[in-house]
């Protein structure tokens, strides 16, 4: 793991625990994840089933879909618990929206080609990459408050992790070769990069603009100093593979 990664691994951890002191903290993390699960990758699930035909890679598509939901009505079960509803998430804080306008709203169009599966996989395996390095942290800064929770994050990082293998299978077996499956494989990595910077600052701010943690004014001027060179250093440091991900969440 690179010196950018290990700084914003750590400093997520800490602005995590600020995070999730409160009820209304927890509540705002377990309603984002249990909407991006819910809502984010459905439609285009079904979409991939016209077009894919092969039974064992359809079964994937059902499975992966399937989990998705049931993701997110635990991770709903969790949001109940601190006593808060659930409420629609604003568009400026969804990750896979972000990627989707860089991409050329993959999630949005017919998938017509071998092409359009591809994408619509490799879009879709950047996102579970990113999903297994967050739930690791959040197992561990759950863990101090919520330990339910953090058990419900470690059972879900387990499906992320076959989900990663769904994603290598179907896009690897829709794509033209080798060559133009890793060159689209960066050009979505970096694209989510990109992305994941963007919606980090989003969250910051919208965090702090509703009392969702506690840090005072000049807190909150260092802590958004930090993430905006953690995020500049972030982007200009190399990804791990999915594989090297999945293997260091064990």
């Amino acid at each position: 793991m690179s010196l950018a990664q290990r700084i914003h691994d750590q400093l997520t951890a800490r602005f995590m625990k600020g995070m999730l002191a409160t009820p209304r903290g927890r509540a705002h993390v377990l309603n984002q994840v249990a909407d991006a699960e819910a809502t984010d990758e459905g439609a285009i699930f079904d979409r991939l089933l016209l077009h894919v035909t092969d039974p064992k890679l359809r079964q994937m598509i059902e499975r992966h879909r399937a989990d998705e939901l049931r993701h997110a009505r635990m991770f709903l079960g969790c949001l109940e618990r601190t006593g808060i509803a659930p409420h629609a998430v604003p568009r400026e804080l969804k990750l896979l929206d972000r990627i989707d306008s860089l991409a050329g709203h993959i999630m949005d169009k017919p998938v017509r080609s071998d092409e359009d599966v591809m994408n619509a996989y490799l879009m879709l395996l950047v996102i579970e990459e990113r999903a297994i390095r967050q739930f690791t942290g959040f197992i561990a800064a759950f863990e101090a408050v919520d330990r339910q929770t953090a058990d419900v994050f470690r059972a879900i990082a387990d499906d992320e992790e076959r989900h990663l293998l769904y994603c290598h299978a179907i896009s690897k077996r829709y794509a033209p070769d080798e060559v133009a499956w890793e060159r689209e494989l960066k050009r979505f990595r970096a694209l989510e990069e990109r992305a994941f910077s963007d919606n980090t600052v989003a969250n910051m701010d919208y965090t702090f603009a509703h009392g969702l943690h506690a840090a005072g004014p000049v807190e909150q001027l260092l802590w958004r100093s930090v993430t905006s060179l953690s995020a500049r250093a972030r982007r200009l440091a190399p990804r791990l593979s999915s594989f090297e991900l999945a293997a260091a969440a064990r």
